[in-house]
């Protein structure tokens, strides 16, 4: 993508993007929004029409990223919907604070929740990274209703908006999409690399894949031990209310983050579980100082590798921990589960293989996830400066 940018140049003029193509030049044009895109009325009744077409609810557009993740059949569907063809832009009107968007891929049918539009001073692929501005959301989230808020036409059409001319629309969309492109393309590459991950420890966990020692030669048999036997559980001491704003140490809760605080209370290499919420049975790994909430799990002073118990929690065990979590207004589990628990051991040397293995393809995915989100904030950045 870096090669493509430096075909911008910035421009501080309030009245034209700060960054913009060197072929173009002048202010943009501003007209009301509903000189520049339209609403398609056009309809598909499910109860006049036997003919299958793809069907797709607000919960197949994700938030944010303009994917489609998936559809239904109309034939299974009794309300009217609205129709919309190849080429032309999905809006979900309902919440749209979500900001759930799509260009179409195929004609099909869609949720009357789900606005179809096309452009007319707009190019659609141009008016599809339109509808991701800030200042398209804000207007969109001008809305009515409280429990149900939804876009309100009415009032967005009478916004005036900036806009430039059809040549400048799809060289800007060119470039956006070619950005959207290499993010969908990171995504992939995430999710692969996620999917191979989970079915290699499967393998390893099943032990129909081994390591061999350096020499060539098999390692012993795996053995079965319980996790209390493997490291010291304890607890934290202190309730939500002890983290502060900017502490100096680390303070594990029952979330998936941690907060702050200002004293420690444990200076170890430890796995901190998750014992009750939402998030029961989520692990950390973390070696230092740090504190921990009264229902947090800590296990440290292991006699086998770290690392490798904590991919076991990760995979089949955590999933035991989820299934034998105890039910009811607020999921927990207690210590007897963890300490009593079985894990199949291989002996030290294969856990540091395998160890390093699984690191090694945590590393990449990292590494993905990190240019995933630099190219995401890329992405936001460019909104903001190639529109006015």
């Amino acid at each position: 993508m870096s090669e493509v940018a430096q075909a911008i140049h910035s421009s501080p003029d309030g009245h034209i993007p700060q960054l913009r193509f060197p072929e173009f030049s002048g202010e943009w044009m501003t007209d009301e929004l509903s000189n520049l895109i339209e609403i398609s009325s056009n309809k598909f009744n499910p109860n006049t029409s036997n003919e299958s077409k793809k069907c797709i609810e607000l919960e197949h557009l994700s938030q944010e990223t303009g994917e489609l993740l998936g559809y239904t059949d109309s034939t299974a569907q009794a309300s009217t919907k609205n129709a919309f063809t190849k080429g032309q832009v999905l809006f979900g009107k309902l919440r749209p604070y979500l900001k759930k968007f799509w260009l179409s891929q195929f004609d099909g049918v869609c949720s009357s929740e789900i606005w179809v539009l096309n452009g007319k001073k707009l190019a659609n692929n141009y008016l599809f990274q339109f509808i991701q501005t800030n200042k398209f959301n804000q207007i969109a989230n001008v809305s009515s209703g409280s429990k149900m808020p939804r876009s309100d036409w009415k009032y967005m059409v009478q916004v005036p908006f900036k806009y430039t001319t059809k040549p400048e629309q799809q060289k800007i969309a060119a470039f956006l999409t070619a950005v959207d492109n290499k993010i969908e393309q990171l995504s992939k590459k995430q999710e692969l690399l996620s999917e191979y991950k989970k079915g290699v420890m499967q393998q390893i966990f099943s032990q129909a894949i081994r390591f061999k020692a350096d020499d060539g030669s098999d390692f012993p048999g795996w053995e079965e031990k319980k996790l209390g036997s493997l490291c010291e559980i304890t607890t934290g001491k202190l309730d939500a209310n002890a983290m502060v704003k900017d502490g100096q140490y680390r303070f594990y809760t029952c979330a998936k983050e941690y907060y702050k605080i200002d004293d420690y209370a444990f200076d170890t290499d430890a796995l901190i579980v998750s014992g009750n919420g939402a998030n029961v049975g989520y692990i950390h790994h973390y070696q230092g100082k740090f504190n921990a909430y009264q229902r947090t799990y800590v296990l440290d002073s292991f006699t086998d590798n770290i690392v490798f118990v904590k991919f076991v929690l990760d995979g089949y065990l955590h999933k035991r921990i989820m299934k034998e979590k105890n039910e009811g207004n607020t999921p927990y589990i207690v210590m007897g589960t963890l300490t009593d628990m079985k894990i199949n051991l291989p002996s030290f040397s294969e856990q540091t293989k395998i160890s390093n293995f699984l690191s090694s393809i945590d590393n990449k995915i990292e590494q993905v996830g990190k240019q995933l989100d630099e190219s995401k904030q890329f992405k936001k950045a460019l909104l903001q400066q190639m529109f006015v």
